[in-house]
C-alpha cells in the first residue's frame, strides 16, 4: 500500500511539473514566435531620416527621366553586343545564353515586349556608336523593318552618356542598359520601405556617371543647373542617413537574435534559382509565396525551422544576383545582406537546370566569397534536379553539392541532415548527455533553455532520466552557475 501511495504521490509531481514544463513551453514559443515575427517583417517598418518636399520629388523625376528612361509601357529591340575574341571575351558562357538573359529581363517587365533581337559582334565595347559606320545602318535598316519598336535595349552592364546619345540619335529611340532595365525591376518590385530605400540609393550613382559624362562629351543638352546638381546631392545624403538608421536598427535585431541563441542559416543564389522555394521547402511555411521571375525577392527575410533534432534555427533569404551589372548597383543592398554575411552557414543554391549553370556559380561564388571569408561553411545546393536528365545532373553536380527540388521536396532530408551536421560546430553550439531528476528545478531549466534531442528514463533510478541537450554557449554558462551540468 506504501509503494502504491509513493507511485501516486510521484506521478502527481511528474503531472505538476509537466504542466509546468508545457507552460514554460507555450511561453517560450510564443516568445520565439513574436521575435521572429518582427524579423520577417523588419522590412515592413518606418525607418526614420528621409523626407523629401513635393518640389525635390518632381526635379528628381525630371532628372531620372532623362538619364534612367521612363517606365512607359515599351516594345523592346534587344541588342546583344559580344566580344568575338580577345582578353575581354567571355568564356564560361555563350552569346546565345547572354542573349536569353537579356530577353529574360525583359519579359520581368510588366507591358514590356519584345520586338526583335539581334546578336552584334565586336572587338570592343568602347566605341561611340559601339560598331562600324556600316554594320549601324544595317542595324537601323532591320529596326526600321520591324514594326512597333519603342525602345532599345543594349545588353551591356554600363553604356557610356556619350554612348546612349549617339544610339539615340543614329536610331532616334530611347536606350537602355542593364544597370538602367535592373533599376526599372528593382522600382516594380520594391514594395516595402525598406527596398524602396535601397533601390532609389542604387539609382544615384548610374545617374552621377550619366551626369559626368554629360559634362565630359558635350553632347548638345542643357546642362544640368545647381538646382538640379543639389538637389542630387541632398537625396543621396538623405538617402545615405536612412541606410545607416537601417544598418543600425538590423544590428540591434542581429544582437537580439544571438542573445536567444538562434543559429541561423542564409540562402543565397542567382536570381530566380529557387532560395524561396527551397527556404519553404526546409520550413514548411506556407506563408510563402515563390515567384517565378527575376529579382523576386529585394528584402532579406527570416523564417523559422527544425532540424532533425528539432533544434529551432533561422533561415535567412536574400536579394539574388546577376551578371553584367556594376557593383554599385549592389552596393545599398549590403545592409541587408550582412545577414547573410553574419550567418552560421551559408547555403549556395543555383538551378542545375540552367543552360548558363557555369557562368551563374562562378559570378555568385566571385560575389559573395569576399563578404564571408575562408572559414564559413558553405554549403551548395543543386536546385530543380527534377527537370534534368540524369547526364546533365552527373555533369554538372560536384561531390559535395546535394541535389534537390524544393517544389516536389526531393533531397531536403538529406540536406536538413547536412545542416544539422555542420550547425553544432558551425554556431559554437555545446552538446551534452546530463543525468537529471525528475521535478527539479534543473530539469525545468533545462526544457527553457535548452534543446532536448533525446531522453531516457534512468534504469538505476526511475526518478530521474538522462538527456542529450543542446545549448548555446551562453545558456551553458548560465546553467553551469547554478547547476552542476
Amino acid at each position: 500500500m506504501q509503494c502504491l501511495k509513493r507511485l501516486f504521490h510521484i506521478a502527481q509531481i511528474k503531472s505538476k511539473l509537466y504542466n509546468s514544463i508545457n507552460l514554460i513551453h507555450r511561453k517560450r514559443q510564443y516568445i520565439e514566435l513574436n521575435f521572429v515575427y518582427r524579423l520577417k517583417h523588419v522590412s515592413n517598418m518606418e525607418f526614420e531620416g528621409y523626407e523629401e518636399s513635393e518640389e525635390e520629388k518632381e526635379i528628381y523625376k525630371q532628372i531620372s527621366d532623362i538619364y534612367l528612361g521612363t517606365m512607359d509601357n515599351h516594345s523592346v529591340f534587344i541588342l546583344q553586343p559580344y566580344i568575338k575574341w580577345g582578353v575581354e571575351k567571355k568564356k564560361n558562357t555563350t552569346r546565345e545564353l547572354q542573349l536569353a538573359e537579356a530577353i529574360a529581363l525583359i519579359d520581368t517587365l510588366p507591358n514590356w515586349s519584345i520586338a526583335g533581337k539581334k546578336l552584334v559582334p565586336l572587338l570592343s565595347l568602347q566605341k561611340k556608336q559601339l560598331v562600324g559606320s556600316g554594320a549601324l545602318e544595317t542595324l537601323k535598316q532591320e529596326i526600321k523593318n520591324c514594326p512597333n519598336v519603342t525602345a532599345i535595349f543594349v545588353s551591356t552592364n554600363l553604356l557610356k552618356f556619350i554612348q546612349v546619345a549617339e544610339l539615340q540619335k543614329a536610331f532616334g529611340l530611347p536606350i537602355y542598359d542593364r544597370y538602367s532595365i535592373v533599376i526599372h525591376i528593382f522600382r516594380e518590385h520594391a514594395k516595402t520601405r525598406e527596398a524602396k530605400l535601397q533601390v532609389a540609393l542604387a539609382e544615384i550613382p548610374y545617374i552621377r556617371k550619366k551626369m559626368v559624362d554629360l559634362h565630359t562629351c558635350h553632347v548638345g543638352r542643357i546642362y544640368m543647373d545647381e538646382k538640379k546638381k543639389k538637389t542630387l546631392e541632398a537625396r543621396e545624403k538623405k538617402l545615405k542617413h536612412a541606410l545607416k538608421k537601417l544598418k543600425d536598427h538590423r544590428q540591434m535585431i542581429k544582437r537580439q537574435r544571438e542573445a536567444y541563441g538562434f543559429p541561423s542559416i542564409a540562402v543565397v543564389g542567382y536570381t530566380n534559382a529557387g532560395k524561396t522555394s527551397l527556404i519553404k521547402a526546409l520550413t514548411g511555411d506556407a506563408s510563402l509565396e515563390p515567384k517565378n521571375k527575376l529579382f523576386a525577392t529585394l528584402d532579406t527575410t527570416v523564417h523559422q525551422g527544425y532540424l532533425p533534432n528539432m533544434l529551432k534555427v533561422l533561415y535567412i533569404d536574400t536579394i539574388g544576383f546577376i551578371q553584367d551589372v556594376p557593383e554599385t548597383l549592389i552596393e545599398p543592398f549590403k545592409v541587408t545582406l550582412e545577414d547573410a554575411i553574419h550567418a552560421d552557414i551559408v547555403v549556395h543554391v543555383y538551378d542545375i537546370s540552367h543552360p548558363d549553370i557555369t557562368a551563374q556559380i562562378e559570378h555568385i561564388e566571385k560575389t559573395i566569397k569576399p563578404m564571408i571569408g575562408d572559414d564559413k561553411i558553405v554549403i551548395n545546393v543543386a536546385n530543380k534536379c527534377d527537370v534534368v536528365d540524369k547526364e546533365s545532373l552527373k555533369k554538372h553536380l560536384s561531390e559535395d553539392t546535394f541535389p534537390v527540388s524544393a517544389v516536389k521536396l526531393t533531397g531536403i532530408d538529406l540536406l536538413r541532415a547536412k545542416i544539422e551536421e555542420n550547425i553544432v560546430k558551425a554556431a559554437n553550439l555545446i552538446t551534452k548527455r546530463v543525468r537529471v531528476q525528475l521535478g527539479t528545478q534543473v530539469e525545468a531549466l533545462l526544457h527553457k533553455e535548452a534543446t532536448i534531442t533525446n531522453v531516457e528514463s534512468d534504469s538505476k533510478d526511475p526518478q530521474y532520466v538522462i538527456m542529450d541537450i543542446i545549448l548555446t554557449e551562453s545558456s551553458y554558462y548560465k546553467l553551469k552557475r547554478i547547476t552542476n551540468i
